[in-house]
């Protein structure tokens, strides 16, 4: 209690009681708290705010049943949502930092699905949340996969699963499997098991899905905080979510204690409106006409002998060293040909998507031309406007 606020008590206190008590004046000037400023009030937009927020960064498709999806442009082959960044705990959970230009949108609202011959499609939403995923945990293994769309939000109820059953809806691919010890690092993508190993993490590992409401928060909890502090061997430091006090389109931030997002409140539309660069996908070419495409060929090659290489070093681990003299269990020789099979056939999966992401770049170059025509064609006719 300041000096003024204690003389003013003592004043009613006497006048109270039939006393006089006279207020000598102070020779210093008594300190007033300076006023928290106001939070930062979120902009409001609709769901077509994203066609043009997200255009230059991929490409908007139509796929019934969702409508318009976002499929990114430049991630590579075998990318998969909520990799390229890392999981922080605040005060609404595990919240996820993207080190994507994007992620402040396709992380905190909507749902992402794999869609045929194009790969991972975001489709929009309008509720911000730290980050949409499944969770699963192990003996010394933690993972997490988008949350199918099925799977929606309702104010003041939460999770409405729909009947959803998350170890058949999501696909093993899906899944980011990695040590328990690995969690907290800033990149968790290049720890992450290659999709051929997913099988055998995911039967490991149970569902600690976990997703409430704390008042108007929505917080994904799922892994126990207490465990990666033991894995990990050092705290898991809390921190707070916060508004950008200059909204800007870029991922969340972490500022001192503070993590900065952009969540701007979005409001139902008529979803018939069409993004002004959409596009709906022709039918897929032939199995035969993907290995035609030398750019996308090549980009995969890469990531494809990566992804093989890194399998085989996990599966070095089942198998006793050759100084024992002890042959690989059968089960094991088992378990490694269907790893070996799950890559393949998730690597030409991958080349057919690179394939399609190729086409859709050339597409989008053939289009420049006549976007940046239309934009001259506008500047000249203002300045006939102009002109007297």
């Amino acid at each position: 209690m300041s000096a003024r606020s204690l003389v003013f008590v003592l004043a009613a206190v006497a006048s109270f009681c039939g006393c006089v008590v006279y207020d000598a004046p102070s020779t210093h000037p008594v300190p007033y708290p300076t006023p928290t400023p106001p939070p930062v009030p979120a902009p409001s937009v609709e769901i077509r705010f994203f066609y043009d927020a997200l255009d230059p960064d991929g490409d908007w498709l139509w796929m019934p049943p969702h409508g318009w999806v976002w499929a990114p442009a430049a991630v590579d082959p075998f990318w998969r949502p909520y990799t390229v960044g890392h999981w922080v705990w605040t005060d609404w959970g595990w919240t996820w930092v993207s080190s994507e230009r994007w992620g402040w949108a396709t992380y905190h609202y909507g749902r992402w699905v794999q869609a045929p011959h194009h790969g991972w499609v975001w489709v929009p939403g309008d509720v911000w949340g730290p980050g949409w995923v499944a969770w699963r945990s192990g003996p010394g293994l933690v993972g997490w996969a988008p949350l199918p769309p099925d799977v929606r939000f309702h104010a003041g109820v939460g999770l409405d699963w729909g009947g959803v059953d998350v170890d058949v809806a999501i696909d093993l691919g899906a899944w980011c499997v990695l040590a328990e010890s690995r969690f907290g690092d800033d990149n968790v993508g290049r720890y992450a098991y290659p999709v051929g190993r997913n099988a055998t993490a995911v039967h490991a590992t149970r569902n600690v899905t976990r997703v409430r409401l704390n008042g108007p928060k929505i917080v994904n909890e799922g892994i126990d905080r207490a465990e990666i502090e033991r894995a990990t061997h050092r705290p898991v430091k809390e921190r707070r979510v916060i508004d950008q006090p200059r909204p800007a389109l870029r991922p969340a931030t972490i500022i001192g204690d503070d993590v900065e997002v952009f969540r701007p409140a979005v409001q139902e539309h008529d979803r018939s409106v069409d993004p002004p660069h959409g596009r709906k996908p022709t039918a897929p070419q032939a199995p035969e006409e993907v290995f035609k495409n030398d750019a996308a060929e090549k980009n995969w090659d890469r990531r494809w002998n990566d992804d093989w290489k890194k399998l085989q070093k996990v599966q070095e681990r089942d198998v006793p060293p050759k100084s024992a003299g002890t042959p690989p269990a059968p089960a094991v020789e088992k378990q490694h040909r269907e790893e070996n099979l799950d890559a393949a056939d998730n690597a030409f999966r991958e080349l057919v998507v690179e394939h399609e992401r190729e086409n859709r770049k050339a597409e989008r170059a053939k289009d420049a031309p006549k976007a940046q025509g239309k934009k001259d064609e506008k500047k000249d006719q203002k300045k006939d406007a102009k002109a007297p």
